[in-house]
Formats: C-alpha cells, sequence, structure tokens
C-alpha cells in the first residue's frame, strides 16, 4: 500500500504546499497536508530549512513510498535540479545550485528519491490523471497568477508548453496573462493604485471598472488560443490559477468567443485548485 503513497509538494514563490498522496486514485490522505509562506529573497540555508520543515510534516504523518515529486517554477534544470531562477523577484541565493542534493542532504534516511517537475506540468498532470480532463487526448493547461504557466497533455502525459515567452500582442504572454496586467489595467480604468488582484475579485459588482478588466481579457485569451489552436490541436482546455477562481467574470464571454471562431474545444475550470499541482507532482513520480 505504501509504495502507492508518493509525496507531492508546490514550491511557489511565496509559499510551499506538501501532501502524501495515494496516485492510485488521486487523493490526498487526510491530516497530511501542509503549507507555509516562505521569505523569496531569504538566504539558501534559510529556504532550505524552511522546505525541508514542511516536507517532514508531512513525511511524518503517514507510511509512503520515500519517493518525493516536486512542482517547480522555473527556469530550472529539472533533470539535474539545479535553479536558473534570478532577477525574477524569488530565490535568486539558489541560483546554480543543486537544490536537490541540498534537500536530501537535510531530509536524510527518510527519502529514497525525489524528482524535480515544471510546476504548469503538475497542474496539467493532476488534471489530466485524476479530473475533468482525464478523457481528452489532446489538452492544453494554463495557470494565471504571478505569471503564466503553461502545459501541454497528450494521451495522459503533461509537459511545459512555455507558452509565457511567446510572442503576442506586441509583447509576451505573461504581459497580459498574470496578475500584474490586472492590475496595471484596473488602475488604468479605474483612475486609483491597487496592488492586489484577490481584493478586486472580491469586491466587484455590477459597476466595478474591473468588469470591463475581463472582458479584455477574455477577447485576448480567446484570440490566444485561437492563434495557438492549430498548431495543439487541443480538444479540452483547463484554466487554472488565481486569477480562474473568478471564471464568472471571464468564462462565458471566453467560450463565445472560441464559439464564434468555430472552437469546439471544451473549456474547464480547475476543480482541484491547488490540489492539482500537488498530485500530478506526485503522479510524475509515479
Amino acid at each position: 500500500m505504501s509504495n502507492n503513497i508518493i509525496l507531492g509538494v508546490d514550491i511557489g514563490g511565496s509559499h510551499i504546499s506538501s501532501a502524501l498522496v495515494n496516485i492510485k486514485n488521486g487523493k490526498i490522505l487526510d491530516g497530511t497536508s501542509f503549507r507555509k509562506k516562505i521569505d523569496a529573497h531569504a538566504k539558501t540555508a534559510e529556504i532550505i530549512s524552511v522546505w525541508c520543515e514542511v516536507i517532514e510534516k508531512s513525511l511524518n504523518t503517514a507510511e509512503h513510498s520515500g519517493e518525493i515529486g516536486i512542482a517547480m517554477p522555473g527556469p530550472f534544470d529539472y533533470g539535474n535540479g539545479i535553479s536558473y531562477m534570478k532577477g525574477m523577484g524569488k530565490y535568486d541565493a539558489l541560483y546554480g545550485l543543486d537544490v536537490g542534493q541540498l534537500l536530501l542532504k537535510e531530509l536524510g534516511s527518510k527519502v529514497k528519491s525525489l524528482r524535480f517537475v515544471n510546476d504548469a506540468g503538475c497542474f496539467l498532470q493532476g488534471e489530466l490523471s485524476h479530473g475533468l480532463a482525464a478523457p481528452y487526448s489532446s489538452v492544453m493547461g494554463f495557470t494565471i497568477g504571478t505569471g503564466f504557466g503553461s502545459a501541454r497533455g497528450i494521451s495522459g502525459l503533461a509537459k511545459d508548453a512555455n507558452y509565457w515567452c511567446h510572442p503576442f500582442m506586441g509583447g509576451i504572454c505573461e504581459d497580459l496573462f498574470s496578475s500584474k496586467w490586472f492590475v496595471a489595467k484596473y488602475n488604468q480604468y479605474a483612475g486609483k493604485t491597487t496592488t492586489n488582484v484577490k481584493e478586486l475579485i472580491e469586491n466587484a459588482d455590477c459597476g466595478n471598472p474591473l468588469l470591463q478588466v475581463f472582458d479584455e481579457f477574455s477577447m485576448n485569451m480567446g484570440v490566444f488560443l485561437t492563434q495557438i489552436y492549430k498548431k495543439e490541436n487541443f480538444d479540452c482546455v483547463v484554466l487554472g490559477g488565481n486569477i480562474s477562481k473568478a471564471s464568472a467574470l471571464f468564462l462565458p464571454q471566453l467560450k463565445y468567443y472560441l464559439n464564434t471562431m468555430s472552437i469546439s474545444s471544451t473549456v474547464y475550470i480547475s476543480a482541484k485548485g491547488e490540489d492539482a499541482a500537488l498530485i500530478g507532482a506526485a503522479c510524475s513520480v509515479g
């Protein structure tokens, strides 16, 4: 039984989450989930210490295989466990270091092996393995939050699609599909200064300029999906990340636009939320 129990870890720019996952059914074991905020500008030792603290809490709650799958943002050498994040506002102290060895040294014998996987790929893998996207053979997954993550799923296997830097509307996709864009557009239309997208979404109403922002977002996303449809030939799109939680403000418009462009692909909002990356990370190992 414990061979099916793998630790999934999700590392973001401001937090780390971990949980033991039964990869046979995609269920997170009760009482094994832990999350902690982290200072991404801290020194190497502090970052590794906090990560290991959370990981060990999950490992100590139940029997497990000793294997770990870690959803990690890029740029990162996933095969060799080396971080190349620099000048991105997070984890500069880890640049050029063998993160895998640093973790294994501190975790000791509790861990047999660990594997790093692109965070957007983990999100989609969770949806492909045990989510709404499972029945589809060609799936695109996008996470919209502090950055723009993208993954491609073919026959149940997810890989990083790297669309964050794809040329789009005079810039790159991340310029238009991230919280930074939402904040800038809202401030432009409302004539105010705010920095918190979550607060904007929670206080949206019929007269809120945020609705105009989401109308523009849905159009931009529709144009983007239309452009890549011929290349990817996807039959399903799964959206995740914090912005997707406001799907009522953009999903109907997005579906309408795709329909007018004769793209009949199904568009889902992830039902697993942040758990998708944890489940996907574990399933990527198993």
